[in-house]
């Protein structure tokens, strides 16, 4: 099974953009990876901070005491986001190449070991950047709004950041499914840059109309596991969330690269 179907990338459409998310899903070798780590992680940070919580902030005998747990808690999601991320995007980069089909774990980790990095660093850079952009977006709209106390000039600013943010994160969103494709990180970024000229109406629409589509299946999958602990429930949701992300991105990347 290909997160394509039968279809070639000119002739993709966003019924195929949702479709896919719905059969990644039932892609063990793509969705089972993403749905387990996000529920290990899970229970992993339940386990850490559930003595905090439970017990109160104000009953922890030390700063240390409280830092330490959380701190621990971040870093094991972060490296688990990142893991995640790789292994998203390098498995659907190959369930959308020309080979298609469903290609094993084993398979997805050999080609993490060539691309792993240049997909990393690719993220790092695109995540750095807008993210850089947003702090400084921030930090100018609060400072006019505290020097102009005017709403007219810092309402204005803030649509201006926005529209700014949104067009970085479109033009520069797809560096990682170019790295997960064999490029390096620095010439992913560029050919994101270039690529997506033409296409911004298209990412804009069809990331808008998902998120829409996704959460209801979100909402859905919530349902469905609220018998469950709060936090596996949780984590069930956000790793199908993930799956969702990644099938379905690596359909409009296969959209946009397509000639």
């Amino acid at each position: 099974m290909s997160l394509l179907g039968a279809k070639k990338g000119k002739d993709l459409a966003f019924s195929d953009f949702v479709s896919a998310a719905v059969r990644g899903l039932f892609m063990p070798y793509f969705s089972l990876p993403i749905i387990l780590i996000g529920v290990a992680v899970g229970y992993a940070t339940d386990l850490i901070l559930k003595p905090i919580l439970v017990g109160g902030f104000e009953n922890v005998d030390s700063i240390g005491a409280m830092v330490g747990p959380i701190a621990t808690s971040s870093g094991i999601s972060i490296v688990a986001g990142i893991f995640v991320a790789v292994y998203g995007q390098v498995y659907g980069a190959l369930a959308t190449g020309a080979k298609g089909g469903t290609p094993t774990i084993g398979e997805a980790f050999a080609m993490i070991g060539q691309r792993g990095l240049s997909v990393f660093a690719a993220g790092l850079v695109v995540t750095l950047a807008t993210m850089g952009i947003f702090l400084v977006g921030l930090l100018v709209f609060v400072g006019a709004a505290i020097a102009a106390n005017a709403g007219g000039v810092t309402t204005g600013l803030l649509v201006l950041f926005i529209i700014v943010f949104i067009y970085l994160s479109m033009r520069l969103g797809q560096a990682g499914w170019f790295a997960a494709d064999g490029m390096g990180a620095i010439d992913s970024i560029k050919t994101s840059w270039s690529r997506t000229q033409g296409h911004l109406l298209k990412i804009f629409f069809w990331s808008l109309g998902g998120a829409f589509v996704f959460a209801l299946v979100g909402a859905l999958v919530g349902l469905l596991t609220s018998s469950l602990p709060a936090g596996i429930s949780s984590s069930i949701g956000t790793g199908v969330g993930a799956v969702f992300t990644y099938a379905s991105g690596a359909v409009l990347y296969r959209r946009i690269t397509a000639k």
